[in-house]
């Protein structure tokens, strides 16, 4: 049974976009010298409109790639290894949830599980980045959080 204290959750309503995640981490330092992703996904996917859905084991591959873009970067950011294990990404497909807004969600989930704090201004860039990468026409595009930009998910 998931730990649902353990949920953090990131959203932002700003310029008429609105961004929504949660996501279910487990943080354990790496003693092998390396950083280590471990993804256990169990949810359910769409079910209904309106509803949060819950990346399942199969499918969602763009929020699952973009998960991993944004531990790999905030890994970047930290002299030490840990093992992240990614219990659970949800959010609203196309209404407050994209692959960016996923990563950037993971991202600072971890960064607060270790207590590692960005600046404003850091927090400032990142929003805006997060913002832009909402299209139109919609495009399902990867986040690069250390260059600051986008590839489309073929």
């Amino acid at each position: 049974m998931l730990d649902q204290t353990n949920d953090f959750k990131w959203k932002i309503f700003k310029n008429g976009i609105r961004c929504f995640a949660i996501v279910n981490i487990d943080v354990l330092p790496n003693l092998s010298g390396q950083n280590e992703i471990k993804e256990y996904y169990s949810g359910k996917g769409f079910f209904s409109q309106g509803y949060i859905e819950e990346v399942p084991e199969v499918g969602y591959q763009s929020w699952k790639l973009a998960a991993i873009k944004g531990l790999e970067f905030a890994f970047s950011l930290v002299e030490t290894n840990w093992t992240v294990q990614i219990n659970k990404i949800g959010g609203r497909a196309l209404i407050d949830t994209n692959p960016t807004v996923a990563g950037y969600t993971i991202m600072m989930a971890f960064l607060d599980k270790i207590g590692f704090h960005l600046d404003i201004k850091q927090i400032d860039i990142f929003e805006d980045f997060v913002l832009k990468s909402w299209s139109k026409p919609y495009k399902e595009l990867i986040p690069d959080f250390l260059n600051l930009t986008y590839a489309e998910y073929k």
